[in-house]
């Protein structure tokens, strides 16, 4: 996997990192099934190297996330 270079790459991968996150616990408390396994480590580290340098999860991240997979993934709602 390549590393982010520009500002907005960083702040794609921080709000990829927190939606994962997001979907993980979902799946853990039972709220949706199936999906894409997370790598939980590997995103709590995105986000601490991206809040190094100065970038933050968007507020609106896991809206447009959770909008898009309402749109495209339905099979993962019970």
């Amino acid at each position: 996997m390549e590393e982010p270079r520009t500002p907005q790459e960083w702040q794609d991968a921080v709000d990829a990192a927190q939606d994962a996150l997001a979907l993980d616990a979902a799946r853990q408390f039972g709220l949706i099934k199936d999906g894409p396994a997370v790598n939980v480590s590997r995103c709590e580290d995105m986000l601490r190297r991206g809040k190094r340098r100065g970038v933050i999860p968007a507020l609106n991240a896991i809206d447009r996330f959770a909008n898009g997979l309402l749109l495209t993934s339905k099979s993962l709602l019970f």
